[in-house]
């Protein structure tokens, strides 16, 4: 892992933030906005002010597909959600990270995201192994549109992973160093930098 990384998690059933839930009107059957207020929360905590303050100050500029980045370039940071969890990472360099609740998982749902290449290791696995292979090439893909803005409108496809180490990608010539996060049995990780 880089140095210069800070990675912090929590869970949408940490009981700290229900009732900024209740505060909020969340649908308690739905994740997106619980996962996004804890996205704020450790943010605004990262940055030592109130998650009122994150919200209504003016700390942002937006790139081109609505990634945010701080106007005062103190840092840079990333947020991923995927069910319970949320993850922040904040570096001194632009980041990008996914995260993936481990489940059962197909390739076969989404073929049109992968390479010639990666669909051919993907075919060679343990029928065992295939899920979590599967998500573990989605998170790098994410990973790396997240560092470049570009969020999923790059094309998943764009993305071409080295399979045997899964420790780079690039697209379209420009090369990426992949870190994997050990987030324990539950869940996948990967954050994407710029080599």
């Amino acid at each position: 892992m880089p140095n210069n990384i800070q990675i912090f998690t929590d869970t949408i059933d940490n009981p700290n933030y229900q009732d900024i839930f209740k505060k909020a009107d969340v649908d308690f059957t739905k994740y997106h906005k619980r996962q996004s207020i804890i996205g704020n929360c450790l943010l605004a905590d990262y940055m030592n002010i109130s998650i009122e303050e994150l919200i209504n100050g003016d700390f942002f500029n937006y790139g081109k597909h609505g990634k945010p980045y701080l106007k005062s370039n103190d840092f840079y940071f990333n947020i991923s959600n995927s069910y319970d969890l949320v993850i922040l990472v904040v570096s001194d360099e632009d980041i990008g990270v996914d995260i993936e609740k481990i489940r059962p998982f197909s390739y076969h749902r989404i073929t049109r995201a992968f390479t010639d290449n990666e669909l051919n290791y993907l075919s060679s696995l343990p029928k065992e192994n295939e899920g979590n292979e599967t998500l573990k090439l989605w998170t790098i893909k994410e990973a790396t549109l997240k560092l470049l803005g570009t969020g999923l409108s790059g094309k998943a496809k764009s993305v071409n992973i080295e399979t045997e180490f899964k420790t780079s990608a690039d697209r379209l010539g420009q090369q990426f160093k992949l870190t994997n996060i050990d987030l324990g049995s539950d869940y996948l990780g990967t954050l994407a930098t710029f080599k």
